[in-house]
């Protein structure tokens, strides 16, 4: 393995385009004098290698920036081969279903990551999945989200930035990187390539598509599942299920043609964070449920220049060879509370995110280019049964709280109450932003967010974001613009299953998955669980036809 530090071509004129990894690398290894690469270079001159390119990060430390490279010269023959034993790890049954059996078809509810991959690999094992989403198909939830978001059109609760083809992770970054070290990682971001991702999310140590693209990628998943075998149905909502003897025998769904009754005895419920009505009809219906903490608070924008000269000492607009800065912080605050930073976009903007009328939601989405005018960065605070009361459900009520309050505290109309930070620590309402203009759409008000938080979490956010301005510069700029309300980074509810089997401790046959179900957090975590999921389904079936 070669190792390359590449420093980023800096110049004064704006440039669209990024340069190609690989044409980097070809240009300090002819700077190099390091003879392995230069035979190397020959060979790849000479068609019988190709560089294999297998991370790449910068380091900003200590005021000089680098690109960094690790990579290898390798035969097309070798690149194939591994591809095939990435391939084996998110199929390791694929030998077993051989197509001598048949099997009664499973079900999938949601196509978020979790749904999506979990539908993907039991298509592969031809089991011809059922896919129900209660939202619409990806061109259908594009338009009605762009209506709400230039203000021609009033939320459909089931078409939306949470509910439709993709699920939530849609309209998002389309962030990559997961703290999980899981061989499932890679099958997952070789399928994503497959599917029309760029191929540097495979070594990139951030790994992002951006929302642009991953809406082709969702697509051509769905696409794929139906190819093998698999039905995809929209506008189609889970209601319930009926089991026998512990064991599940049916779901209960609404579609445009009436509420309908399906047989089914392997249910993979993939319903995301936001699925609150469905949440509530599985506790009315005896599901094993179980509270969990989770974090609230606010987007915060800067304009991305002033993060990228203070993390890189330039402006990454001046650069072909990077994109904008990332950043990832934390700290204890004077109130015994953490503030930490979530779901951070470079070049992004803040976005609706509420599936109701009644309510103001907020998250951030970068595109794949990143070269907005701000950045921005949830920063929540952790809440517990502390904070919200002991019942199950009271985690939900009081997301819906603050989202309300939110809606008033904005004017009713679906505009978002916003602040400049240096009025939050002065207590004032603002009366017109700075430098930084608010980029949430359908627009804000100058808000008090006094009148949405309890005042331990303001005061939690005033002294995180001062702190957060001793390890990034202008981070806590008075200019910098905070937008509530970020209430829905995580579930607040677990569904629980056996830790063995990922089946509910309540109803044999279902398998609860993903993030909604409390066992993920972002699309990576999301997908694997949902290929871990339709393993354990697929395990079943061949264990039960061997009975």
């Amino acid at each position: 393995m070669f190792e390359i530090k590449v420093r980023p071509e800096v110049n004064n004129s704006v440039v669209s385009s990024k340069t190609p990894d690989s044409v980097l690398i070809v240009r300090e290894i002819k700077k190099s004098g390091n003879k392995a690469m230069r035979a190397g270079l020959k060979k790849l001159e000479e068609g019988t290698v190709i560089i294999d390119i297998n991370k790449k990060f910068i380091d900003a430390r200590h005021g000089k920036v680098t690109i960094n490279y690790r990579f290898d010269f390798i035969t097309p023959d070798a690149k194939e081969l591994r591809e095939k034993e990435v391939n084996l790890t998110g199929l390791p049954l694929i030998d077993s279903f051989n197509g001598d059996k048949e099997y009664k078809r499973p079900i999938v509810v949601g196509t978020g990551p979790a749904g999506l991959y979990a539908a993907l690999i039991l298509a592969k094992y031809g089991l011809r999945p059922i896919v129900l989403e209660r939202g619409p198909s990806m061109d259908i939830r594009v338009r009605d989200t762009e209506a709400v978001k230039e203000g021609k059109s009033s939320v459909n609760p089931n078409s939306n930035i949470q509910f439709g083809e993709g699920g939530a992770g849609t309209f998002s970054d389309g962030k990559l990187y997961s703290g999980i070290s899981s061989g499932l990682k890679d099958f997952v971001l070789c399928s994503m390539v497959a599917h029309g991702a760029p191929s540097d999310i495979v070594y990139d140590a951030h790994p992002h598509i951006g929302t642009d693209r991953l809406r082709k990628v969702v697509t051509s998943v769905r696409e794929d599942i139906i190819a093998l075998g698999g039905n995809v149905r929209f506008n189609t909502t889970f209601l319930g299920y009926k089991t026998e003897k512990g064991k599940l025998k049916s779901i209960t769904v609404e579609s445009e043609e009436g509420t309908s009754e399906i047989s089914c005895n392997n249910l993979i419920l993939a319903i995301g964070h936001s699925s609150r009505d469905t949440f509530r009809a599985l506790n009315r219906l005896g599901m094993d449920m179980q509270s969990k903490p989770f974090s609230v608070g606010v987007r915060i924008e800067h304009l991305r220049s002033d993060i990228d000269t203070s993390q890189f000492g330039f402006d990454s607009a001046y650069s072909k060879d990077i994109t904008a800065a990332i950043y990832k912080l934390s700290c204890d605050t004077k109130t015994g509370r953490k503030l930490y930073t979530f779901c951070m976009c470079p070049g992004g903007e803040v976005v609706a995110a509420q599936s109701d009328n009644q309510s103001v939601c907020t998250n951030g989405m970068s595109y794949r280019s990143r070269d907005l005018d701000n950045s921005n960065s949830a920063i929540l605070v952790p809440v517990d049964s502390n904070d919200y009361g002991d019942g199950v459900l009271d985690g939900i009520a009081f997301q819906e709280k603050l989202e309300h309050a939110a809606f008033k505290a904005g004017g009713s109309t679906g505009r978002a109450p916003a602040v400049r930070y240096g009025d939050l620590l002065e207590n004032k309402t603002t009366t017109e932003f700075g430098k930084v203009k608010p980029s949430f759409k359908p627009g804000v008000e100058c808000g008090n967010l006094s009148e949405v938080f309890p005042e331990t979490i303001l005061e939690t956010i005033k002294d995180g974001v001062s702190q957060m301005g001793r390890k990034i510069k202008g981070f806590d700029d008075p200019d910098s613009v905070l937008t509530a309300v970020e209430a829905r980074s995580s579930s607040p509810v677990r569904l629980v299953r056996d830790p063995e089997t990922f089946q509910s401790t309540a109803v044999k046959g279902i398998y609860p998955c993903g993030e909604g179900a409390g066992y993920a957090g972002g699309i990576m975590s999301s997908a694997i669980d949902g290929i871990k999921c339709a393993n354990k389904l697929a395990d079943s079936l061949l264990t039960c036809s061997k009975t």
